[in-house]
């Protein structure tokens, strides 16, 4: 997957867009059809890997094929093996230039090839990064997620103030941006870890040298309520430690300490929001790996400051922190179950209430 700058030919495939879809057969057609009516749909690709699902998932896409005559859909179906795998088995058959990502169950808004193809067209960027909306069931915008500011659209060169700043804000959603291609021929989606984006985006921002930001969203994530909610486990706890190890193994004494150690930070307080929602079993062992995280980082700071005489920011103490944390989720979950309850017994005393009125008001009709 190398690519030339100035090979993009104006007619020819420039983005492919790489679909994992699971469990999503109420909504993979509503994602493909938001790519195929978009315009500029020559120019796109659509790879769709079903990982393993037991729904109709499948068959849905299998439709779309055909209503689309074959001329866009490419769908590889594969044994269950989570989103990240899903991706590297999509990453594997792309051809075109520049890559994006999309969930299964989320779409692509109006107006997204219009904003992109014609970047991607220049050949200039390593990446282009846009807003999401947050949206419900019923396509509903219930809030925005502003990767970009009005002030910060355009060109940009990706610098260090640029990765600072990325560093800072945390952004690493994967389907938040598209990207060239070339920089998966050495990086891959690492299979079976939560938070995936989390451990590869930082690296491209690191290959990047030019980006264009457009202030508006061209993605619309879907928060599904009527999911079941994950709960904070020891597996997120135990990849957030992974994520974090391999952060401060990047700081060498070069001019990205900074920013691999800025990257360890949000690893670090995103691992300290997991401990504090683990349940009560795990409770312990979640500590005892925010701990060796925190030890982690003073070797770091240790090791930083023996080789050029550096100082680090040391972490802020976080356990007490951590316990607070945990009492107010704990404290808000069980006022959520009290309201729970309390509308399920409200409603179960209306339906008989409710059947009463509706038998007096047959008896007055009779």
């Amino acid at each position: 997957m190398s690519f030339e700058r100035d090979s993009v030919q104006a007619t020819s495939p420039l983005l492919t867009i790489v679909v994992a879809a699971y469990n999503v057969e109420g909504y993979i057609e509503e994602a493909l059809e938001s790519l195929l009516s978009q315009p500029h749909i020559d120019r796109l690709k659509i790879i769709v890997v079903d990982d393993g699902s037991p729904d109709e998932t499948h068959a849905a896409v299998q439709a779309m094929i055909e209503r689309d005559g074959g001329a866009h859909i490419q769908l590889i179906r594969q044994q269950n093996s989570g989103v990240s795998a899903a991706r590297n088995t999509g990453l594997a058959s792309v051809s075109t230039p520049y890559v994006g990502f999309l969930d299964g169950d989320d779409i692509y808004l109006k107006g997204f090839t219009e904003a992109v193809i014609p970047r991607l067209a220049e050949g200039n960027y390593d990446m282009i990064e846009y807003n999401v909306s947050i949206i419900d069931d019923e396509d509903r915008e219930l809030e925005q997620l502003e990767l970009v500011t009005k002030t910060e659209g355009g060109d940009h060169a990706v610098d260090r103030s640029a990765r600072l700043d990325f560093a800072d804000k945390f952004h690493t959603f994967v389907w938040a941006r598209v990207y060239r291609t070339e920089f998966f021929k050495t990086m891959q989606f690492p299979v079976g870890r939560v938070y995936e984006d989390m451990a590869l985006i930082p690296s491209i921002f690191l290959r990047a040298k030019r980006f264009y930001r457009i202030a508006e969203p061209l993605i619309g994530y879907r928060r599904r309520f009527g999911s079941i909610t994950q709960k904070s486990t020891l597996h997120d706890m135990r990849d957030l430690q992974v994520n974090g190890v391999e952060a401060l193994a990047r700081c060498d004494g070069g001019e990205m300490d900074d920013f691999w150690l800025a990257v360890f930070d949000k690893i670090f307080h995103r691992a300290c929001h997991v401990c504090a929602r683990v349940d009560r079993a795990s409770f312990r062992e979640a500590s005892e790996i925010l701990s060796r995280m925190a030890a982690d980082h003073r070797d770091t700071r240790a090791r930083l400051g023996e080789r050029n005489g550096r100082q680090v920011v040391e972490l802020k103490p976080f356990d007490l922190d951590v316990r607070k944390d945990r009492s107010i989720h704990f404290l808000k979950s069980l006022v959520k179950k009290v309201l729970r309850r309390s509308l399920d017994h409200h409603q179960r005393a209306r339906r008989p209430l409710a059947q009463e009125r509706l038998r007096m008001s047959e008896r007055s009709g009779a």
